[in-house]
């Protein structure tokens, strides 16, 4: 009789980007801020894979299943707990984490690295030229027509075309350029800066993993929200006068400031 075939279950390790929550002292405050970022952003969490950490809480075991709780009523869904005691492991807990560190960022004075056209397509000559004249501007080499992907070290990302309402696009390992505008409901992370060539009415997130020095540029702002190294702005607490206009933002003393770019 033939011999029957050995079958194999394949095991790798593997990384992928995470959001995570630091829940800070005191709980009470601490929840009032994540309500208000969902009250103006109710999908910000959502489809996104979430790590609780909670290495600055002194907790006990029962505080952090209430913690948890609370948590998950608010509609986020916790893949993962990191900053606890590996003995708490029960299967009632996410599974506990260890070993996670910010997303590596790219040298400041470095030069983009060429990008890979992804997509066809195309662009009015005015379009055509305003990537050419960006793509000079960023060291980035490749025909316009769609979504270019760059080396992972340090390129940036370039988008050719709007976001649309639902969209997410996550790029951990530098800037993101988007040649349009981005819809609300639309959203942006980017573990570099973000440029935004027309209007934002979604959320834009730079800096994303951790990048102090990452800054959000836009033509037009009329964003639901904006972070930057993890601290946010919401659309009520934009000021008017940067409303509607061009802008730059960026992290000062742990608060995001807006200036006109007149």
């Amino acid at each position: 009789m033939p011999q029957a075939s050995s079958r194999h279950i394949r095991f790798k390790g593997r990384s992928f980007p995470v959001l995570t929550l630091e829940p800070e002292q005191p709980l009470e405050g601490w929840f009032e801020q994540l309500d208000g970022l969902l009250a103006q952003s109710p999908a910000f969490f959502s489809r996104k894979s979430i790590v609780i950490d909670v290495a600055k809480l002194t907790l006990e075991q029962a505080q952090l299943g209430e913690l948890l709780e609370n948590i998950a009523r608010r509609g986020i869904r916790i893949m993962g707990l990191s900053g606890v005691d590996p003995s708490w492991a029960t299967d009632e807990l996410p599974p506990i984490l260890a070993g996670g560190r910010a997303t590596p960022q790219p040298p400041a004075e470095t030069d983009a690295l060429p990008a890979k056209d992804a997509s066809s397509g195309t662009l009015t000559p005015s379009e055509e030229s305003a990537f050419k004249d960006i793509a000079n501007a960023l060291g980035v080499s490749g025909a316009p027509g769609g979504v270019a992907s760059a080396t992972p070290s340090s390129g940036p990302l370039i988008l050719l075309e709007p976001v649309r309402s639902g969209q997410s696009i996550y790029h951990p390992e530098g800037d993101v350029t988007v040649i349009g505008s981005v819809a609300s409901g639309a959203e942006i992370m980017a573990g570099g800066s973000v440029h935004i060539y027309g209007t934002l009415r979604g959320r834009a997130m730079a800096g994303a993993y951790g990048e102090k020095r990452a800054r959000i540029f836009c033509r037009r702002l009329e964003a639901e929200l904006l972070s930057v190294c993890g601290v946010y702005l919401t659309a009520e607490e934009i000021s008017a006068n940067v409303q509607s206009q061009s802008i730059q933002a960026w992290l000062e003393n742990e608060t995001v400031k807006i200036a006109r770019l007149d």
